[in-house]
């Protein structure tokens, strides 16, 4: 009979495989495994159908359970892409079809996936920036879908058009538009996987959070020149609507900072079109016609009005100049940050995220997973049913399971203080050879060191004969021209 692999096979390095200690206790181990599951295999093997068995062999690997897990959400995508398009939307009657039923059922899954996982963590799923996420996105799928829901039970036709903005069907349906967008921008999380584009990833969420960061300072700043804005230019208002007065002062362009809905409008769209002076300027309405059209602008500079002025100048440097290149400041900190040690991170965001899979709850991807849990609820009232004549409780087999779990976990304990062990004693070795290493560099540059000023005093020394040669000759070639003479 063939061997079943084993879930999560162990490859040795090269470094390990050198060391004689770590691989008879590998060896033994994948022995005794391999005895174990060819026993239960010969045990099991005329209960179980082969399909069955196909099936139960490789759910518990964590890579066959992450395959089909986004084999799955690929199909929950392509049907809430044909269910935000849906080509068969007509305003005449509203219909559920096939797309809507399988897109309905995935949202179910996830949002009571990511309730049960808050009751599992507690706190903790918050620590996630793709729990959060998540359960923000599925949590407005379900409050738009409602909402429609109501919405369209209570209309005879889908029209929306013609309902008003704060209708239930069109607040539902602008829910689950957002929540549309925001679960196709979790594909972003798939990338966490691959290597080149995984630390990318990771920089856009370290950078979305400092970009909520100014987002918070912004809206103090926004509501605080709003209170001001307002009180300095309601009057201009009121002013209008009491009718045309001689010698009365106006503002220039429409009163847009007078009005508390066009107010927000317009110092919000600031951020991204700086400018217009004329929506905070105060001109003399004067030489007014008997038509009331026609009449000379003349810009105020009194006090009150200046400084309405000034005040759109301070708010708009503010926002535009101040807390934009603030933002840009920190992402570019961030940035650097995170590009120092990408791999780190990026390493961390890919376990963290594969991590899920090694959960037993995960050889069921939703939505699918209801089916474990009930299985785990039969098995609950399993362990807590009585005898048939009443007189004990039939916990032994609770025990065996409890008993056998806590062996698996002393076993694999073992295993990891054993390769921990071994793991330690390798580096210990390369440590050894590397502090050899390093002494004979160090004794090589103290060498190198020392030997340099015996060279230079050796060339110096050269020099030293060559010039007193150089004189001899000279001096030879003096007394021989004198003897001549």
């Amino acid at each position: 009979d063939k061997t079943p692999d084993p879930a999560i096979p162990m490859e040795l390095l090269e470094e390990e495989k050198q060391n004689s200690s770590i691989i008879p206790m590998i060896n033994a181990d994948k022995e005794k495994e391999h005895e174990d599951m060819e026993q239960s295999e010969k045990e099991n093997k005329h209960m179980e159908h082969s399909v069955f068995s196909f099936f139960r062999e490789r759910i518990h690997r964590p890579i066959f359970r992450m395959i089909v897990y986004h084999f799955l959400e690929v199909i929950y995508l392509i049907a809430l892409g044909f269910s935000m398009y849906d080509p068969k939307d007509t305003v005449e009657l509203s219909v559920l079809w096939s797309y809507d039923i399988i897109t309905i059922i995935f949202v179910v899954s996830y949002f009571f996936e990511d309730i049960i996982d808050i009751f599992r963590r507690k706190w903790t799923s918050f620590s996630s920036f793709w729990s959060f996420y998540s359960l923000i996105n599925h949590s407005l799928f379900m409050l738009g879908g409602l909402l429609s829901a109501y919405g369209f039970w209570q209309l005879k036709d889908s029209n929306r058009a013609i309902l008003s903005g704060n209708n239930p069907v069109n607040v539902g349906s602008t829910f689950v538009s957002m929540a549309a967008s925001m679960a196709f921008f979790r594909i972003c999380r798939w990338f966490l996987l691959q290597r080149t584009l995984g630390p990318v990833v990771v920089c856009i969420i370290k950078v979305l959070r400092d970009a909520f960061h100014i987002f918070l300072l912004f809206l103090i700043i926004f509501v605080s020149f709003a209170v001001g804005t307002f009180s300095m230019f309601k009057t201009f208002k009121l002013n209008s609507d009491s009718g045309p007065h001689d010698n009365s002062f106006q503002m220039e362009k429409e009163q847009s900072l007078a009005h508390v809905k066009s107010l927000f409008s317009a110092m919000f769209w600031r951020v991204f079109d700086p400018g217009e002076p004329e929506l905070a300027s105060i001109v003399n309405a004067t030489s007014i016609t008997s038509d009331g059209k026609n009449y000379d602008d003349i810009l105020s500079l009194d006090f009150s009005h200046f400084m309405g002025l000034a005040f759109w100048a301070i708010y708009q440097a503010t926002i535009v100049i101040l807390l934009i290149n603030i933002l840009i400041a920190m992402m570019n900190t961030t940035y650097t940050k995170v590009s120092e040690h990408a791999d780190l991170h990026w390493k961390y965001s890919k376990s963290y995220y594969q991590i899920q899979f090694l959960a037993p709850r995960a050889v069921l991807p939703p939505p699918f997973r209801f089916i474990y849990y009930f299985a785990k609820f039969m098995r609950y009232l399993k362990g807590k049913c009585t005898c048939c004549n009443g007189a004990y409780c039939c916990d032994s087999a609770a025990k065996d399971v409890k008993e056998d779990k806590e062996k698996k976990n002393k076993e694999y304990r073992d295993l990891l203080q054993k390769l921990v062990k071994t793991k330690q004693h390798s580096d210990y070795e390369n440590s050894i050879q590397d502090d050899f290493r390093d002494l004979r560099q160090d004794i090589q540059n103290m060498v190198s060191d020392k030997q340099k000023p015996v060279h230079e005093e050796m060339n110096e020394l050269k020099k030293m004969m060559e010039e007193l040669l150089k004189n001899n000759q000279e001096l030879k070639s003096e007394i021989q021209s004198l003897r001549k003479q």
